[in-house]
């Protein structure tokens, strides 16, 4: 087997994680259970814990039954910095970087005894590769223990991600924003804010969507404020709501009921103008529609599998190739300019990675609805499902799409949202597909397919422009 190839960590990486731990942790060196935690040991660490693919390690190497090793991160770091395996360093230096917020503990399965063994894991901020982006250096002003003015106690932990540390950042400009002296931007979410006089005002952060924080987004707050936001169990200027991702487990609410609207409801959020939607007895739909009212029926779906997330991800295109195509031309230039390392890379693995390192400039290139987790079904076998006709997407009470259906209601539902595709996900696609495939298997107590038979074409095509809000398409006049 060849042997570990440990990729160096860069000097600004290891200074940043040093001055995060002197904040969150303690003053470097640090002594423990009479193990010297220093920058070496710091740097040699996250090196071993790099360069294994899962980025993971056993804390201690353990023989099983067979006689036959785990390499764990006490063997690590005695063969790179000599120390003897009765040493505790791999237990005290993983203590210090998960209380820092660099590494998180683990579990580690052998593959061949099945035996488990306490691990730890470097969290994907702190990794790196030979095509990362550079680390911000760290001022004097902003760094403690490279300048002699200490950093405000705000820093010490970002209000908005509560992981990373925030730096200030100087000789640097954000595009869009006015000339400042400095910003100050967090090491783990990269979120930013920006001095005004005595505030801060927070321009960017990872996910624009994020329920909680776009509330607070271009929002300026005292730093005292910043710190108690960050020491809260939710941010204090906002009510705390569900997650993005949360299923909703309450009843489904009358179709006369008011709608409320919140962050968390983005795909309920295109609302049809139909009027007072009227459930009968039977389980039909009474919709409005050209002055009179259209009865429509319920269809099962028969969901299979999980939700999944990151589709966008399979995508195999390369990024250079997608920024020369006209509808991505406006990200072309801060693409080669900040990500020039990454042109050759695939598109899908390169928006996974920044995702990852809680970059919303992977969002840029997703349409609306392109990173959302979705789900595949089947349409129920029914007399009315081999019928063509008009369908309606109903969730909350509301109608949020409609369309025609040429074929088979089975057949057009099918191809149109039962399975998504990672090209559906991007910025040359309208993002119906994803919309209403999210909405349908994420809510599934609250959205409901509704179908009405139409054998007429022109029928079929008047009743979705009403529903839709259109203007009904003229007949050509010919000049005389």
């Amino acid at each position: 087997m060849s042997a570990t190839q440990f990729f160096p960590i860069s000097p600004e990486l290891l200074a940043l994680a040093c001055e995060t731990i002197n904040r969150r942790v303690g003053q470097l060196p640090i002594m423990k259970d009479g193990c010297s935690v220093t920058q070496d040991l710091i740097g040699v660490t996250m090196e071993c814990l790099n360069a294994e693919f899962s980025k993971t390690l056993a804390v201690t190497t353990k023989q099983t039954h067979e006689n036959r090793a785990t390499e764990g991160l006490n063997r690590c770091l005695e063969q790179r910095l000599n120390l003897n395996l009765s040493d505790p360093c791999s237990t005290v230096i993983t203590g210090v970087l998960c209380s820092a917020g660099i590494a998180e503990h683990a579990e580690v399965l052998d593959s061949v005894s099945h035996a488990r063994s306490r691990g730890v894991r470097l969290l994907p901020p702190w990794t790196w590769h030979i095509a990362s982006a550079p680390t911000p250096s760290l001022s004097a002003a902003g760094a403690g223990t490279l300048g002699d003015t200490p950093p405000a106690q705000w820093m010490n932990l970002c209000p908005v991600c509560r992981t990373g540390i925030l730096n200030r950042v100087v000789g640097k400009q954000l595009y869009g924003i006015a000339h400042t002296d400095y910003y100050v931007e967090c090491t783990h979410c990269g979120a930013k804010f920006i001095p005004e006089k005595d505030l801060f005002c927070l321009v960017s952060i990872a996910t624009v969507r994020d329920p909680i924080w776009k509330h607070n987004l271009n929002k300026s707050f005292s730093p005292e404020s910043w710190a108690e936001i960050a020491r809260a169990s939710g941010p204090a200027p906002v009510k705390r709501i569900s997650p993005p991702h949360s299923h909703r487990t309450a009843p489904t609410p009358p179709f006369n009921a008011p709608h409320i609207s919140s962050p968390r409801q983005s795909f309920v959020s295109v609302v049809l103008k139909t009027g007072t939607l009227q459930p009968m007895k039977d389980g039909s739909l009474g919709v409005p529609v050209l002055d009179k009212i259209l009865y429509f029926k319920p269809v099962r779906l028969i969901f299979s599998g999980g939700l999944k997330e990151d589709i966008f991800e399979k995508e195999q295109k390369c990024l250079k190739d997608i920024i020369n195509l006209p509808v991505y031309s406006h990200l072309k230039a801060k693409t080669e300019e900040k990500y020039a390392n990454y042109l050759l890379l695939r598109l899908g693995l390169f928006l996974w990675e920044r995702k990852e390192k809680h970059d919303p400039f992977y969002r840029e290139f997703l349409n609306p609805w392109g990173d959302e987790k979705y789900g595949t079904f089947m349409v129920e076998d029914s007399a009315l499902s081999g019928r063509k006709g008009v369908y309606l997407v109903v969730a909350e009470g509301k109608a949020c799409h409609a369309g025609s259906s040429p074929e088979s209601f089975k057949k057009t539902l099918t191809v149109e949202f039962s399975r998504i595709t990672a090209g559906d996900c991007y910025l040359d696609r309208d993002g119906t597909r994803c919309r209403i495939n999210a909405l349908l298997c994420m809510q599934k107590k609250t959205a409901t397919v509704y179908l009405h038979a139409v054998d007429n074409e022109e029928e079929r095509a008047r009743i979705v422009d009403a529903l839709m809000n259109r203007p009904p398409a003229q007949p050509n006049k010919t000049e005389s």
